[in-house]
Protein backbone atom coordinates (compact mmCIF):
# COMPACT_ATOMS: atom_id res chain seq x y z
CA UNK A 1 0.00 0.00 0.00
CA UNK A 2 1.40 3.37 -1.00
CA UNK A 3 1.90 5.89 1.82
CA UNK A 4 0.06 9.60 1.35
CA UNK A 5 2.32 12.31 0.64
CA UNK A 6 1.15 15.60 0.15
CA UNK A 7 3.73 17.72 -2.64
CA UNK A 8 2.95 21.36 -3.50
CA UNK A 9 1.70 21.27 -7.33
CA UNK A 10 4.39 23.93 -8.46
CA UNK A 11 7.30 21.31 -6.62
CA UNK A 12 5.51 17.83 -8.56
CA UNK A 13 5.96 20.06 -11.95
CA UNK A 14 9.10 20.72 -11.65
CA UNK A 15 9.46 17.16 -10.62
CA UNK A 16 8.02 15.33 -13.17
CA UNK A 17 9.54 17.90 -15.73
CA UNK A 18 12.84 17.17 -14.81
CA UNK A 19 12.45 13.56 -14.20
CA UNK A 20 10.93 13.49 -18.72
CA UNK A 21 13.16 16.27 -19.72
CA UNK A 22 16.54 15.13 -17.72
CA UNK A 23 15.72 10.71 -17.33
CA UNK A 24 19.66 10.00 -17.55
CA UNK A 25 20.30 12.90 -15.00
CA UNK A 26 23.00 14.27 -17.28
CA UNK A 27 22.83 18.37 -16.35
CA UNK A 28 23.43 16.97 -12.40
CA UNK A 29 19.78 17.78 -10.77
CA UNK A 30 18.69 15.40 -9.16
CA UNK A 31 15.00 15.07 -9.58
CA UNK A 32 14.45 14.03 -5.81
CA UNK A 33 15.75 17.44 -4.23
CA UNK A 34 12.83 18.80 -6.35
CA UNK A 35 10.30 17.37 -3.67
CA UNK A 36 12.04 18.41 -0.82
CA UNK A 37 8.49 20.73 0.39
CA UNK A 38 6.92 17.13 0.48
CA UNK A 39 5.29 16.60 3.84
CA UNK A 40 7.01 13.16 3.69
CA UNK A 41 10.20 11.82 2.41
CA UNK A 42 8.59 11.06 -1.13
CA UNK A 43 9.69 8.92 -4.30
CA UNK A 44 9.20 7.67 -7.20
CA UNK A 45 7.14 4.91 -5.71
CA UNK A 46 5.17 7.19 -3.39
CA UNK A 47 4.15 9.56 -6.49
CA UNK A 48 3.31 6.75 -9.25
CA UNK A 49 1.17 4.15 -8.80
CA UNK A 50 2.49 0.68 -9.63
CA UNK A 51 0.02 -2.06 -11.20
CA UNK A 52 -0.05 -5.36 -11.42
CA UNK A 53 2.26 -5.42 -14.19
CA UNK A 54 4.81 -2.95 -13.77
CA UNK A 55 6.58 -1.33 -11.24
CA UNK A 56 5.81 2.55 -10.73
CA UNK A 57 9.73 2.93 -12.56
CA UNK A 58 8.26 1.21 -15.34
CA UNK A 59 5.44 3.36 -15.80
CA UNK A 60 7.50 6.63 -15.68
CA UNK A 61 9.79 4.76 -18.33
CA UNK A 62 6.89 4.56 -20.81
CA UNK A 63 6.28 8.72 -20.65
CA UNK A 64 10.38 9.59 -20.59
CA UNK A 65 10.55 6.73 -23.59
CA UNK A 66 7.26 8.65 -25.35
CA UNK A 67 8.69 11.71 -24.93
CA UNK A 68 12.11 10.94 -26.11
CA UNK A 69 10.76 9.60 -29.00
CA UNK A 70 8.98 12.75 -29.71
CA UNK A 71 12.18 15.21 -29.21
CA UNK A 72 13.93 12.26 -31.48
CA UNK A 73 11.61 13.02 -34.50
CA UNK A 74 11.92 16.59 -34.23
CA UNK A 75 15.50 16.54 -34.18
CA UNK A 76 14.52 14.48 -37.77
CA UNK A 77 12.35 16.73 -38.59
CA UNK A 78 14.89 19.66 -38.33
CA UNK A 79 17.92 17.73 -39.56
CA UNK A 80 16.17 15.97 -42.21
CA UNK A 81 19.35 16.61 -44.88
CA UNK A 82 21.75 15.70 -42.13
CA UNK A 83 19.70 12.39 -41.17
CA UNK A 84 20.47 11.14 -44.55
CA UNK A 85 23.99 12.43 -44.90
CA UNK A 86 25.01 10.85 -41.89
CA UNK A 87 22.32 7.44 -41.97
CA UNK A 88 19.47 7.08 -39.45
CA UNK A 89 21.44 4.87 -36.70
CA UNK A 90 24.06 7.51 -36.47
CA UNK A 91 22.35 10.27 -36.91
CA UNK A 92 20.15 8.79 -33.73
CA UNK A 93 22.81 7.97 -32.12
CA UNK A 94 24.09 11.70 -32.03
CA UNK A 95 20.76 13.43 -31.36
CA UNK A 96 20.05 10.88 -28.11
CA UNK A 97 23.31 12.21 -26.82
CA UNK A 98 22.82 15.42 -27.79
CA UNK A 99 19.07 15.86 -25.92
CA UNK A 100 20.75 14.18 -22.54
CA UNK A 101 24.03 16.67 -22.40
CA UNK A 102 21.36 19.44 -23.61
CA UNK A 103 17.71 18.67 -21.96
CA UNK A 104 14.83 21.16 -24.03
CA UNK A 105 14.48 24.15 -21.74
CA UNK A 106 11.72 25.97 -24.04
CA UNK A 107 7.94 25.22 -24.48
CA UNK A 108 8.84 25.85 -28.59
CA UNK A 109 10.80 22.80 -29.69
CA UNK A 110 11.64 25.06 -32.62
CA UNK A 111 14.54 25.84 -30.69
CA UNK A 112 15.19 22.09 -30.05
CA UNK A 113 18.50 21.72 -32.52
CA UNK A 114 19.81 25.10 -31.67
CA UNK A 115 23.08 23.87 -30.02
CA UNK A 116 23.22 20.67 -32.00
CA UNK A 117 25.67 22.10 -34.63
CA UNK A 118 28.28 23.01 -32.08
CA UNK A 119 27.70 19.86 -30.01
CA UNK A 120 29.08 17.69 -33.27
CA UNK A 121 31.97 20.08 -33.60
CA UNK A 122 32.94 19.83 -29.71
CA UNK A 123 32.03 15.87 -29.76
CA UNK A 124 33.63 15.24 -33.49
CA UNK A 125 35.21 11.53 -33.47
CA UNK A 126 38.26 12.43 -34.82
CA UNK A 127 38.64 15.60 -31.97
CA UNK A 128 41.77 13.55 -30.34
CA UNK A 129 43.28 12.86 -34.19
CA UNK A 130 46.23 14.82 -35.99
CA UNK A 131 44.36 15.07 -39.36
CA UNK A 132 40.86 15.82 -39.44
CA UNK A 133 37.90 14.22 -41.39
CA UNK A 134 36.12 16.40 -43.74
CA UNK A 135 33.50 14.50 -43.95
CA UNK A 136 32.47 15.72 -40.27
CA UNK A 137 33.26 19.56 -41.25
CA UNK A 138 30.91 18.88 -43.90
CA UNK A 139 28.11 17.69 -41.59
CA UNK A 140 28.67 20.47 -39.23
CA UNK A 141 27.71 22.84 -42.05
CA UNK A 142 25.21 21.33 -43.29
CA UNK A 143 23.76 20.99 -39.32
CA UNK A 144 23.98 24.66 -39.29
CA UNK A 145 22.70 25.42 -42.43
CA UNK A 146 19.39 23.36 -41.92
CA UNK A 147 18.97 25.23 -38.61
CA UNK A 148 19.51 28.09 -39.98
CA UNK A 149 16.76 27.90 -42.65
CA UNK A 150 14.38 26.94 -39.49
CA UNK A 151 15.11 30.30 -38.09
CA UNK A 152 14.50 32.13 -41.10
CA UNK A 153 10.82 30.59 -42.12
CA UNK A 154 9.63 31.61 -38.40
CA UNK A 155 11.92 34.69 -38.03
CA UNK A 156 9.34 37.77 -37.21
CA UNK A 157 9.75 40.71 -39.39
CA UNK A 158 8.24 43.62 -41.91
CA UNK A 159 6.09 42.05 -44.04
CA UNK A 160 4.25 44.70 -45.92
CA UNK A 161 6.74 46.32 -47.92
CA UNK A 162 7.60 47.32 -51.21
CA UNK A 163 9.49 45.25 -53.74
CA UNK A 164 11.74 48.02 -55.53
CA UNK A 165 11.35 47.85 -59.78
CA UNK A 166 13.80 48.01 -62.27
CA UNK A 167 12.92 51.73 -62.53
CA UNK A 168 14.18 51.89 -58.81
CA UNK A 169 16.42 54.65 -57.95
CA UNK A 170 19.74 53.11 -56.73
CA UNK A 171 19.58 55.46 -53.46
CA UNK A 172 16.18 53.77 -52.30
CA UNK A 173 17.23 49.71 -52.85
CA UNK A 174 17.43 48.56 -49.85
CA UNK A 175 17.34 44.73 -48.78
CA UNK A 176 14.58 43.00 -48.03
CA UNK A 177 13.78 42.11 -44.25
CA UNK A 178 14.92 38.19 -44.02
CA UNK A 179 18.00 38.33 -45.91
CA UNK A 180 21.04 35.49 -44.60
CA UNK A 181 23.97 35.37 -46.72
CA UNK A 182 26.26 32.07 -46.00
CA UNK A 183 30.02 30.92 -46.90
CA UNK A 184 30.33 26.89 -46.85
CA UNK A 185 33.61 25.04 -47.16
CA UNK A 186 31.58 22.63 -49.40
CA UNK A 187 28.60 22.93 -51.72
CA UNK A 188 26.42 22.52 -48.96
CA UNK A 189 23.05 24.24 -50.92
CA UNK A 190 23.64 22.29 -53.80
CA UNK A 191 23.45 18.68 -51.23
CA UNK A 192 20.69 20.37 -49.62
CA UNK A 193 19.06 21.57 -52.37
CA UNK A 194 19.35 17.75 -54.44
CA UNK A 195 18.45 15.90 -51.22
CA UNK A 196 14.74 17.94 -50.81
CA UNK A 197 14.12 17.68 -54.36
CA UNK A 198 13.72 13.70 -54.08
CA UNK A 199 17.70 13.27 -55.01
CA UNK A 200 20.39 11.05 -53.78
CA UNK A 201 23.03 12.84 -53.39
CA UNK A 202 26.53 11.66 -52.53
CA UNK A 203 28.77 13.14 -49.79
CA UNK A 204 30.90 16.25 -51.95
CA UNK A 205 33.97 16.87 -52.05
CA UNK A 206 35.30 19.89 -50.19
CA UNK A 207 34.67 23.68 -52.58
CA UNK A 208 34.36 26.72 -51.48
CA UNK A 209 30.49 27.98 -52.10
CA UNK A 210 28.31 31.12 -51.76
CA UNK A 211 24.47 31.52 -50.81
CA UNK A 212 22.10 33.62 -49.93
CA UNK A 213 19.00 32.79 -48.27
CA UNK A 214 15.88 35.22 -48.49
CA UNK A 215 12.02 35.47 -47.49
CA UNK A 216 9.48 37.16 -49.44
CA UNK A 217 5.54 36.83 -48.57
CA UNK A 218 6.92 33.68 -45.83
CA UNK A 219 8.47 31.70 -49.05
CA UNK A 220 11.88 31.19 -48.77
CA UNK A 221 14.52 31.36 -51.38
CA UNK A 222 17.37 30.19 -51.96
CA UNK A 223 20.52 31.37 -54.46
CA UNK A 224 23.85 30.44 -55.21
CA UNK A 225 26.26 33.52 -55.36
CA UNK A 226 29.74 33.50 -56.33
CA UNK A 227 32.45 34.89 -53.97
CA UNK A 228 32.21 38.85 -55.64
CA UNK A 229 28.30 38.62 -55.10
CA UNK A 230 28.89 37.53 -51.74
CA UNK A 231 31.01 40.03 -51.27
CA UNK A 232 29.08 42.87 -52.37
CA UNK A 233 25.98 41.74 -50.40
CA UNK A 234 27.71 41.16 -46.73
CA UNK A 235 29.31 44.79 -47.39
CA UNK A 236 26.02 46.00 -48.69
CA UNK A 237 23.71 44.33 -45.28
CA UNK A 238 26.23 46.12 -43.11
CA UNK A 239 26.30 49.19 -44.86
CA UNK A 240 23.18 49.55 -45.81
CA UNK A 241 23.92 52.09 -48.22
CA UNK A 242 24.19 51.05 -51.95
CA UNK A 243 26.42 54.28 -53.40
CA UNK A 244 28.80 53.81 -50.98
CA UNK A 245 29.00 50.05 -51.66
CA UNK A 246 29.15 50.39 -55.06
CA UNK A 247 31.86 52.64 -54.62
CA UNK A 248 33.50 50.44 -52.28
CA UNK A 249 33.30 47.58 -54.67
CA UNK A 250 34.83 49.38 -57.51
CA UNK A 251 37.68 50.32 -55.64
CA UNK A 252 38.20 47.16 -53.90
CA UNK A 253 38.10 45.11 -57.22
CA UNK A 254 39.54 47.38 -59.36
CA UNK A 255 41.58 44.56 -61.39
CA UNK A 256 38.52 43.41 -63.01
CA UNK A 257 38.93 43.56 -66.29
CA UNK A 258 34.92 44.15 -66.89
CA UNK A 259 33.74 47.81 -66.21
CA UNK A 260 31.98 46.91 -62.86
CA UNK A 261 29.04 49.00 -64.24
CA UNK A 262 28.34 46.27 -66.92
CA UNK A 263 28.34 43.70 -64.09
CA UNK A 264 26.00 45.68 -61.42
CA UNK A 265 23.69 45.89 -64.65
CA UNK A 266 23.02 42.46 -65.18
CA UNK A 267 23.35 41.40 -61.14
CA UNK A 268 20.69 44.27 -60.89
CA UNK A 269 18.08 42.24 -62.73
CA UNK A 270 18.67 39.51 -61.69
CA UNK A 271 18.20 40.18 -58.27
CA UNK A 272 15.30 42.40 -59.03
CA UNK A 273 13.37 39.84 -60.31
CA UNK A 274 14.07 37.35 -57.41
CA UNK A 275 12.91 40.32 -54.95
CA UNK A 276 16.47 40.85 -53.08
CA UNK A 277 15.69 44.74 -52.71
CA UNK A 278 12.48 46.38 -51.93
CA UNK A 279 12.74 50.21 -51.27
Amino acid sequence: MQKTVKIPLKDFQQWMQQLLLDPYQQTGVNPDDLLSNAENAASIEDVICHSEKLTAQEHLAIYQRSYIARLRNCMSQQFSALEYALGEAIFCAFADDYLASNPSNNYNLSFLGAHFADYLENNRPDANEDIKEDWIDFMIELARFEYAIGVLFEEKAEENYQLAAIDTSEEQLKLVPVFALFKFQFPVRKYYHEFKNGKNPALPFGKESYCVVLRHKFKLSIYDLHKEQYDFLCFLKENKNMIETKEWFNSHYKENTVQFEQVWSSWKERWLDAHFFRV
